[in-house]
């Protein structure tokens, strides 16, 4: 199937490692044209030559920090010097701690708000505008199961991911004569080295081994086994292309089952 994605410009954050490089690759691979952005900038020249290497594409990158309020519209800024317009924004910078309800400090729900959701809020309100000029655009946030299944251990990443589910379906209803569309994706467990540093944090924090840890997350996934990030990826660069130009205000939960819900 072609996607249209041909020559299209997508900005992603988190894009040197993880979900946001598996998401970079995808979309090269369908032709888009790529700006990274992340904290640090060796990876993203590695994962931008990379991709370059692999496909008939061209890569552009900068290092930010998304936690600076002014970061946001300084990615934006150099992604439309460098290609002149943006049609895709995949957002996907943001982790969170996890551990016991009682012991996690404050300081760990300000870093997971500050970082995965209003990191997010501000890529989104920088790059709309110019979307709208364009009368064209496809943001897709990787938010994650635990905003519609919260995890009793990973409490601060579904509070912040319940608040971009609801930002993905109000925004969406208020950009869709635009021809702006919002969506995002829910994956569950994914084999990532953000799931491997939670892994090691839960451990950590509940005297367990890592393995013990995951196994009891595979007890609720009927599957049994985690996502690869290119299972992911594939979802995201489908919502990104025209192929998904009738859907907006949605999510699709890719968790091998876990989540206890009726579609």
């Amino acid at each position: 199937m072609d996607l249209g994605l041909e020559g299209k410009i997508a900005l992603i954050t988190g894009g040197n490692k993880g979900l946001g490089a598996a998401s970079a690759e995808r979309l090269a691979a369908e032709g888009a044209n790529l700006f990274l952005t992340a904290r640090n900038s060796a990876d993203l020249e590695k994962t931008a030559a990379n991709i370059v290497g692999r496909h008939s594409v061209e890569a552009a990158f900068l290092a930010a920090d998304l936690t600076d309020p002014a970061s946001a519209d300084i990615i934006v800024a150099s992604a439309l010097e460098r290609f002149g317009r943006i049609d895709i924004l995949v957002n996907c910078a943001g982790a969170s701690q996890g551990g016991v309800f009682w012991d996690i400090p404050d300081q760990v729900w300000q870093d997971s708000m500050e970082l995965k959701f209003m990191a997010t809020i501000r890529m989104i309100r920088a790059v709309i505008p110019q979307m709208r000029t364009h009368e064209y655009g496809r943001i897709v946030t990787i938010v994650g199961n635990t905003g519609q299944q919260p995890n009793p251990r990973m409490l601060p990443g579904a509070a912040a991911n319940a608040a971009l589910l609801a930002v993905t379906k109000g925004l969406a209803d208020e950009v869709a004569q635009d021809g702006v569309v919002v969506n995002a994706v829910n994956p569950g467990p994914t084999r990532t080295e953000r799931w491997n540093t939670l892994m090691e944090n839960l451990a950590s924090s509940t005297n367990q081994s890592v393995k013990d840890v995951e196994s009891g997350f595979m007890k609720e996934i009927p599957m049994n086994r985690l996502a690869s990030p290119d299972e992911i990826a594939r979802i995201v660069t489908f919502l990104a292309s025209d192929a998904a130009a009738n859907m907006t205000g949605t999510s699709i939960t890719a968790d091998g089952g876990w989540t206890k819900a009726l579609p």
